[in-house]
């Protein structure tokens, strides 16, 4: 093993990957023909989501150099999950179990495939699986806490992240989980404190830095109801949520048809109720990142982008209900359409900043340039006293207002959003 390589590795223990980057590039180049080298390589690129593509090129370079190791397909299967490519690592996983049946390393990754996939349980029995070959594997155990967590099972989480914290209190990955069910627990201070010290063992923890602009967004209460929300979603699991939101959809006919005349009023509050439970997952983000605009220390953690979706998405909500409710008490349908257009613009806006998918930012920025755009014009329309100009706006303004619902519908594909 060359010196390059050497000190690669102990910046890669230490979390530092971009410096360990640097030494790997020169190995790499020293020995061509040394798989570790585009192995490093590839477990320092694949933190960064910029340059996950590359990581996967990389653990290919390595594989084709030693295609019977079966740790680098199960480090293959990683990469892919951060790329939302879950199919394909799968069969990696599978690839990787074949060629070393009583390794952990094909277990930790497939619980990690079914954490991201939503199925907390199936991402039990393979971590446990994990821990039965090899009890001290942190990575499996790091994987059963999130895996418990997600069920509801928050006392077995903390016992398991109590055992882990006892073995290692400088596991990034370990304080990352604790401060994600101090959270789910409503303890949000302990949660910053966890972030905090996942981030001091490894600046450039993305889970960590997630993890801790959460916390800074529920010093508001309207967030803290939409963590809840969240957690509540995640326990019912993807079935689950799918039969919530069927049932809803169930109930809004029913109101639709049922309540009128003088309970009319009675199934507007249920379409307003379902409005808000179905929208305001999109632009939670960004009205939370607003209120992190006004506290001096936790708006230094916001990246540039996020600042702008929170102007832009958070600015555009609060403006647009402070319109929106002046028309309705001054009976101004001007100030009526400009509010509505703010919010539902705040839709697709909060699709583009912080989307790591090109052909996204393309649809959904061309989407909220179109509403904005649409809402200016119905504006334009209603206020001139020319024939029909009144009835046009209304139908513009309908449509607009549709199309910037499709878009949440829309960014559900994969492709679109990451």
């Amino acid at each position: 093993m060359n010196d390059s390589i050497t000190r690669a590795i102990l910046f890669v223990r230490q979390g530092r990957y971009r410096e360990a980057e640097s030494h790997l590039r020169k190995a790499i180049q020293h020995d061509p023909d040394d798989p570790q080298g585009f192995f490093f390589l590839a477990t320092c690129l694949m933190h960064d989501p910029n340059t996950r593509p590359e990581a996967l090129s990389m653990i290919d370079q390595a594989l084709r150099l030693r295609p019977t190791r079966a740790f680098y397909h199960a480090q293959r299967a990683n990469i892919l999950v951060l790329l939302s490519r879950t199919k394909e690592a799968l069969l990696e996983v599978e690839r990787a179990r074949s060629l070393a049946p009583e390794s952990p390393d094909s277990y930790v990754a497939e619980s990690l495939v079914m954490l991201v996939l939503g199925k907390p349980q199936e991402a039990e029995r393979a971590a446990r699986q994990a821990l039965a070959l090899d009890s001290e594997n942190e990575g499996a155990g790091d994987s059963l806490s999130d895996a418990l967590r997600m069920q509801g099972k928050l006392e077995e989480s903390a016992a398991q992240i109590r055992g882990l914290l006892a073995r290692n209190p400088e596991n990034p990955w370990t304080h990352s989980s604790a401060g994600m069910l101090a959270l789910q627990r409503g303890e949000v201070r302990a949660a910053e404190t966890h972030f905090l010290s996942a981030l001091r063992i490894e600046p450039e923890h993305r889970e960590a830095r997630e993890g801790l602009l959460h916390a800074f967004r529920a010093r508001s209460p309207l967030y803290r109801g939409y963590l809840k929300y969240s957690f509540m979603m995640e326990k019912l699991g993807r079935t689950g949520r799918v039969m919530l939101v069927i049932g809803l959809l169930i109930l809004l006919q029913f109101a639709n048809i049922a309540f009128v005349g003088r309970l009319a009023p009675l199934g507007m509050v249920i379409v307003a109720f379902y409005c808000l439970f179905v929208l305001w997952i999109w632009v939670a983000k960004g009205v939370g990142n607003l209120f992190l605009l006004f506290d001096r220390f936790a708006r230094l953690a916001l990246r540039v982008d996020e600042k702008r979706e929170a102007l832009v998405v958070g600015g555009g909500v609060l403006v647009g209900l402070a319109s929106f409710g002046a028309g309705l008490l001054l009976k101004q349908i001007s100030l009526v359409f400009v509010g509505l257009t703010f919010i539902a613009a705040a839709f697709p806006m909060s699709l583009f900043f912080t989307n790591r998918s090109r052909p996204g930012r393309i649809v959904f920025g061309s989407v909220g340039a179109f509403v904005y755009l649409g809402g200016l014009l119905s504006l334009l329309f209603l206020v001139q006293p020319i024939g029909s100009a009144g009835d046009f706006a209304t139908t513009l303004f309908g449509w607009t207002m549709i199309l910037a619902l499709v878009t949440t519908w829309l960014g559900n594909i994969p492709a679109l959003r990451r």
